[in-house]
């Protein structure tokens, strides 16, 4: 790098910074023409787009849904806190992070992923109906020097963003607070039942500033406690409170069962997430995998076809973000698993492609995190990302279950508990069946509603 390229990083960072030091402290407005220098200093294109993105919606009025959200985060959000997220996810992320992924994929010719999941532990404080983990050993999991070392590795090679779950992650509170204090630089979310989340708990949460809990719900207390035992949902609207008292950013994970599809994502609801100072809302499909894994509680294509009209109500009216894992796919180009854009490291150390795929063929401990994320089965996985020109279709465990199965007989990867071999082997049948009407009604909205748009991506 010659003494103009660094002068141009310096000033680049320098006026990341100087935006980060002001976030706080700008209206709307400022934040618009903030937003320009934003996009100067970010150089990868994905993340320009991102910015654009932002300011258009925020320039469409102040009483936009963009512009609702942009007051909601900057005045539930602690000051001190607001800027800590600013510095580990736009400056690690947009700048630094991008700039190191690119240079390592110049260098060993893939590209590392964007984020990991890893959990800890699979021990667990509930015993929730149908959970993906209940088949893990549950002894005390990853050693903390390995946690340590892994989470080295991963901001060496420019991954900056990492997630927590398990388990329930605070069953190792102390560790887990010491890694993200230990590790101030990148930015960490955590998947959590909540319950454990106290006054204490939410103070020190605030103190690190660089970490977010994901609150896991069912919906109303019916059918949260229904899932997750009595009590529980009571519980997890005090944690809301207190996280939401702290100035801490804070979201929650639903699952989408067969019996919930209809009811889950309600005005009602979503309107009760806001009050309680939700920021954003993952949505993960029931995956028939782990504890008793049982194919009814899928829900049917059409209702993940509601659940996908219902995402984009739901962004045109509500100042909450949505993040739909499968409906989302064509915003990301299908499947982000096999180290495409994320991995899953088990408490065990083995590494899986995705949370919900339960074979690996290699464990942390014996390598590094380069080593794992260019492994055979990775590759192979990502080689046939994705499984299908249809993104409404990304997943190759319920979607395109055949591409799931030849890839662990060729690879010859193990079940990493006891019955995870099930989707492979017991519930084959029924996956493909599941899978064949998914396709069926996906292929013909696909080509509806995104025949343009891939003829204009032809012609590009």
């Amino acid at each position: 790098m010659d003494f103009v390229d660094r002068i141009r990083q310096y000033t680049e960072k320098q006026a990341a910074a100087l935006m980060i030091d002001l976030l706080s402290y700008v209206s709307q407005e400022n934040f618009i023409r903030l937003s320009y220098l934003a996009e100067r200093v970010v150089h990868d294109e994905s993340n320009k787009a991102i910015v654009r993105k932002i300011r258009d919606a925020l320039m469409e009025g102040e009483d936009s849904v963009a512009s609702q959200s942009f007051r909601r985060v900057m005045t539930q959000l602690d000051p001190a806190v607001l800027r800590r997220f600013g510095k580990t996810l736009f400056i690690r992320g947009f700048l630094e992070s991008a700039n190191m992924r690119d240079k390592f994929e110049q260098e060993h010719g893939f590209r590392p992923p964007f984020t990991m999941l890893i959990s800890p532990t699979m021990r667990c404080n509930l015993r929730c109906k149908g959970c993906y983990s209940g088949l893990y050993p549950q002894e005390k999991g990853l050693e903390f020097d390995l946690l340590d070392r892994i989470l080295t590795e991963a901001r060496d090679i420019g991954i900056c963003f990492v997630a927590f779950s398990g388990g329930e992650p605070l069953m190792r509170k102390k560790d887990l607070f010491t890694l993200i204090e230990r590790h101030e630089d990148m930015y960490f979310m955590f998947y959590t039942n909540g319950t454990l989340i106290d006054k204490d708990v939410a103070a020190r949460l605030r103190d690190l500033g660089n970490v977010a809990a994901i609150i896991s719900l069912e919906g109303f207390k019916e059918a949260t406690d229904d899932r997750r035992g009595p009590g529980v949902f009571d519980r997890i609207v005090r944690a809301m409170d207190l996280l939401r008292d702290e100035g801490l950013p804070f979201g929650s994970s639903l699952t989408v069962t067969r019996g919930n599809a209809y009811t889950l994502l309600t005005d009602e609801f979503v309107d009760f997430l806001i009050d309680k100072g939700v920021l954003i809302v993952w949505l993960f499909l029931f995956m028939p995998v782990g504890k008793d894994p049982d194919v009814s509680l899928m829900p049917t294509p059409e209702q993940r076809e509601f659940i996908r009209q219902r995402d984009k109500e739901i962004r045109a009216t509500r100042p909450i973000f949505i993040a739909d894992f499968w409906n989302d796919a064509p915003a990301v180009g299908g499947c982000i698993a096999g180290g495409r854009q994320y991995i899953h490291i088990n408490s065990n150390g083995d590494v899986e492609p995705c949370v919900f795929t339960h074979f690996a063929i290699d464990n942390i401990k014996d390598k590094s995190l380069v080593e794992v994320l260019d492994s055979e089965f990775f590759r192979s996985i990502r080689s046939k990302q994705p499984y299908s020109e249809n993104l409404l279709t990304p997943c190759m465990i319920i979607d395109n279950p055949n591409v799931y199965r030849d890839l662990v007989r060729s690879c010859g990867a193990y079940p990493t508990h006891e019955g995870a071999e099930h989707v492979v082997t017991r519930i084959a049948k029924e996956l493909d069946e599941y899978g064949c009407k998914v396709r069926a009604l996906e292929d013909r909205i696909w080509r509806e509603e995104y025949a343009e748009e891939q003829q204009q991506r032809a012609s590009a």
